[in-house]
């Protein structure tokens, strides 16, 4: 994957978890991708094939109990997709449950090397929960 991941969406999840996912997305992604627990919240990441054997291949080097306990919780719910006709994609009531995501609104972003799917309620709480000094020293040497 060359292009990087970015935009907004606000699609819908129905009872049984089926939701659109956007094609701009989809059209970076490939025919079929990975849905796996975000390891920095509780998100639902989404991967290129490429991509997900990247993020298993550093996940592995995390070495020991520590190592094998993070992949457990990451990769147990790890769910390959193929969007039907209509661009609609399966969420597991595993991975569901781990983002708090119950039927109706998302948030799905593209987040330069994989897309997440939000709760829309926490990915707010998580932005405003950003300490704008660090935000700001990040940004300090950036250069365009």
């Amino acid at each position: 994957m060359n292009m990087p991941l970015c935009g907004t969406f606000k699609p819908s999840v129905d009872v049984k978890g089926r939701m659109s996912f956007p094609n701009k997305l989809r059209e970076i992604l490939g025919a079929e991708f990975y849905l796996c627990a975000g390891h920095e919240k509780n998100y639902i990441a989404v991967y290129s094939v490429d991509e997900f054997y990247r993020y298993c291949a550093k996940l592995n080097e995390i070495t020991g109990e520590i190592g094998s306990e993070i992949r457990r919780e990451l990769l147990a719910g790890a769910d390959r997709q193929s969007p039907d006709k209509q661009g609609r994609i399966f969420i597991s009531q595993l991975l569901r449950d781990y983002a708090g995501i119950t039927a109706g609104e998302v948030t799905v972003i593209g987040n330069m090397n994989r897309a997440e799917i939000w709760n829309s309620e926490k990915l707010a709480e998580c932005r405003r929960n950003v300490d704008q000094a660090a935000r700001k020293a990040a940004l300090t040497n950036l250069v365009l």
